[in-house]
């Protein structure tokens, strides 16, 4: 029943793009003829020519466009696409144009001339060009609308995402355990060194700050997101003291990121693995050609930590918005490896 359906569907569309291509084609040499010589011979004549140089023309066309939607979208490059496409279009009609001369040259039982044989060819282009002119007007508006509808879907499911995230770092900042353990160090440091408490206290209010200053920003730089990552590594070197090793090597700063990304993917190294001075962890945040910027940590995992990963799928849905470049997860015995892409501005 199912392959019935498909065939019809099949079959019905073919019919419509057949009809498609003959009404464009009389409409288009409506316009070119002079109204008296517009017979129903030349009705008959033009909507086969229609079908035979319109239908792989058509085709070619939307192949085209399809490959260059690939490469160059029209909201990403619109220029680069506007001059590709115009270029291959083009190219392509005149190939076709070309291939149909010749085959009417040598398949032809008359002497035709090459007179006749230029002028049908120039007739051809003008219908050809102004073919392409209504599909491309047509193709183009069409991939432009659902362009711009994906784009909003995606904005808005960016936002959605960056809210989850800035929500799910914020509740990871006032979950119980977490303000337990602050204010135990707030404590104690309150006795041992007052001074050190205030600059906890501190410390604890830029993340709080920082966290919540995020939510209206898409991307930020490394040098952003660097301080707040000090800030979040002063509080949790009061915690686990030398037995936590952060080493930053970065050299250009300037580079965008999406918000809180390093914060989430330290936390997530802190979390899942064991934080001692038998076994100290050491995360090595460092970049690499300028492409990547890498966050390494040595394994040691605790025995009961089972990840969901629902953190690092949000970080990486959210660069997929901004870059093509794949952010990559890689683990071994060893280590874990999170390399996220760096955007261009």
């Amino acid at each position: 029943m199912m392959l019935i359906e498909k065939t019809v569907k099949s079959i019905f569309k073919i019919i419509i793009i057949l009809i498609a291509l003959i009404v464009m084609g009389n409409m288009v040499v409506l316009f070119l003829v002079p109204q008296y010589e517009f017979t129903w011979k030349l009705v008959l004549s033009n909507s086969l020519s229609s079908v035979l140089i319109g239908g792989p023309m058509g085709l070619g066309i939307v192949l085209i466009v399809n490959n260059l939607e690939k490469k160059y979208p029209w909201l990403k490059n619109p220029v680069k696409r506007l001059i590709y496409q115009l270029i291959y279009t083009i190219g392509y009609c005149i190939i076709v144009i070309a291939l149909t001369a010749l085959w009417m040259k040598y398949k032809s039982t008359d002497n035709i001339s090459s007179e006749i044989i230029w002028e049908n060819s120039l007739f051809m282009m003008k219908i050809a060009f102004s073919f392409l002119i209504i599909s491309m007007l047509i193709t183009n508006a069409v991939s432009f609308f659902v362009n711009w509808k994906k784009s909003v879907v995606m904005q808005e499911q960016l936002k959605r995402e960056q809210l989850d995230l800035q929500y799910e770092t914020l509740k990871s900042q006032v979950n119980p355990h977490f303000l337990f353990n602050s204010l135990n160090s707030v404590t104690s440091l309150i006795k041992k060194d007052p001074d050190k408490a205030i600059d906890f206290v501190k410390k604890l209010s830029e993340v709080f700050r920082y966290i919540l200053e995020q939510k209206d920003n898409e991307i930020i730089t490394i040098d952003s997101e660097l301080n707040f990552l000090e800030s979040y590594i002063f509080l949790q070197k009061i915690r686990f003291g030398g037995n936590l090793i952060v080493n930053i090597d970065v050299k250009d700063k300037s580079k965008l990121i999406v918000p809180l990304s390093l914060q989430m993917i330290l936390e997530n190294s802190i979390k899942h693995n064991v934080v001692s001075k038998e076994f100290p962890l050491t995360v090595d945040i460092f970049s690499k050609d300028d492409t990547y910027l890498v966050i390494r940590n040595n394994l040691k995992k605790k025995p009961a930590s089972n990840s969901s990963g629902i953190g690092l799928e949000n970080i990486k849905s959210r660069f997929e918005f901004f870059t093509s470049k794949p952010l990559i997860i890689e683990e071994s015995e060893e280590s874990f490896t999170v390399k996220i892409p760096l955007i261009k501005k």
